[in-house]
């Protein structure tokens, strides 16, 4: 698990999607309060007489982020996508949602951009037009519309570390060291897997823990004493203190997936009840220059064939310090002073 670890450290993943607790907070936080003031200067240009509308807070955001994760599994399940691709696709749309607001751009379009975005980052072909016939009332240019926004989003960041690997590769440790019997460990195996397909793709586990910490938290909720075994045996070498402190963090990690167990997959009524109100609350408070996400790249690509200089605008996008474009056309001056 170190070495795997180690290796982890060195991803992508790990540099540019790992966060503090406090520093994830911030993120949102200042994501939620950009947005609010670019959609303000847009209504009040737009309709100066009228009066805002009360925007979602950082904590609605995210209760919605999490509800349109559970739908985005849920469509990759009625469409039959393989697991690795389903989880990848949640955790774009997790990504994409840290430094972009809800109320910029809609979940329902980026969702189905995050599935097909998924498909070709794990090297699953599928023609767009066959994707796009398997929802309903859906385009192949409503598919592509946010693809290149979801590419900013993510920070071109297209390979995701899962944790399901790790378990198979702990599942033949547990049957090598022989203390179990093979039906504890196949029954633990499945209720670890179905843990792994649900709960930390819809909690912010990944940006917490790595794929080997989820994966045990998750098998120490199917069997607490396969995972006590395993830390014997990883730490006889490097005494108890190591072992505590390795144990502390599966029970940490394990405290947040037990909020979000794989049953709430199909259970409907408890979290409609708590997103309703929050969706009507989201319709009022939405960019009216991003509801409509084909006009917004046309718009762009008509912009870009006139070829006028840009300017840059600090928008939700921008939490990390300036857009991608920002840096781009400060290295372009620069380079022209220079000759």
């Amino acid at each position: 698990m170190a070495t795997e670890d180690a290796r982890y450290r060195q991803s992508s993943q790990f540099r540019l999607w790992s966060f503090t607790p406090s520093h994830l907070a911030s993120l949102r936080t200042e994501c939620n309060s950009l947005a609010q003031k670019a959609i303000s200067a847009r209504l009040q240009s737009a309709n100066p007489n009228d009066a805002l509308p009360e925007f979602l807070t950082p904590a609605e955001e995210l209760s919605l982020v999490t509800h349109y994760t559970v739908e985005l599994l849920r469509a990759a399940a009625f469409i039959e996508l393989p697991t690795e691709i389903r989880a990848t696709a949640a955790i774009f749309l997790r990504r994409f949602y840290v430094t972009n607001s809800i109320m910029t751009y809609p979940p329902t379009e980026l969702l189905k951009t995050c599935l097909f975005f998924g498909c070709k980052a794990e090297g699953h072909y599928m023609r767009l037009s066959k994707f796009a016939d398997k929802f309903p009332n859906t385009t192949g240019e409503e598919v592509l519309a946010a693809e290149y926004v979801l590419s900013q989003g993510i920070r071109f960041a297209f390979d995701v570390r899962h944790p399901f690997r790790a378990l198979e590769g702990a599942v033949m440790e547990l049957r090598r060291l022989g203390d179990f019997e093979n039906k504890r460990i196949d029954r633990a195996h499945g209720k670890a897997r179905e843990i792994l397909k649900f709960s930390p793709l819809v909690t912010d586990a990944y940006f917490h823990y790595t794929p080997s910490q989820i994966m045990m938290a998750a098998l120490a909720m199917a069997d607490e004493g396969l995972v006590e075994r395993m830390l014997r045996e990883a730490f006889a070498a490097e005494g108890e203190s190591a072992k505590e402190k390795c144990w502390d963090l599966i029970q940490a990690c394990r405290a947040m997936l037990e909020k979000e167990p794989p049953e709430k997959m199909n259970d409907n009524e408890e979290r409609k009840a708590i997103i309703k109100p929050l969706n009507r609350k989201l319709k009022k408070c939405r960019d009216p220059d991003r509801v409509d996400l084909v006009a917004l790249q046309k718009a762009r690509r008509e912009q870009a064939m006139v070829k006028k200089p840009k300017v840059p605008v600090k928008e939700d996008g921008a939490v990390f310090g300036g857009s991608i474009a920002d840096g781009r056309e400060s290295k372009r001056r620069k380079t022209e002073t220079e000759e």
